[in-house]
């Protein structure tokens, strides 16, 4: 008795940090423009999320998840990105509002904004 081949695992070749390779359009979907500024695009519009990171007092930090794990089924948050992106583009619109008004302020890319750590934004 024989043993049966192995099956192949439609996850060999993939890594977790590169993504899938994406398929060509359907031949009748409209090609869409290019754009010259990637970060211009809205994060409605991106396949992949950008990853953000910040530094915040681990008290806070600690304040944010309490927040989130005792009003999740009333407030509708399933995690922290959610919670964290909702709050700070509810900020971003109120600046937009009170100092552009209510236009998107021009896109700024990644390393566009002063960099350091926790000491140099204190």
């Amino acid at each position: 008795m024989t043993r049966p081949a192995p099956r192949k695992s439609s996850l060999s070749g993939s890594t977790p940090v590169a993504p899938p390779a994406q398929t060509a359009p359907a031949p009748s979907a409209a090609p869409t423009p290019h754009k010259a500024d990637e970060s211009q695009t809205s994060s409605t519009t991106r396949k992949w999320r950008h990853k953000v990171s910040f530094y915040q007092d681990p008290a806070d930090t600690d304040r944010v998840r309490g927040a989130i794990l005792y009003t999740m089924t009333t407030e509708g948050n399933r995690n922290l990105s959610q919670f964290v992106n909702d709050a700070v583009m509810a900020k971003v619109t109120e600046l937009e509002a009170k100092y552009n008004h209510g236009e998107p302020f021009p896109a700024v890319g990644a390393r566009g904004l002063p960099q350091g750590g926790a000491a140099a934004n204190r």
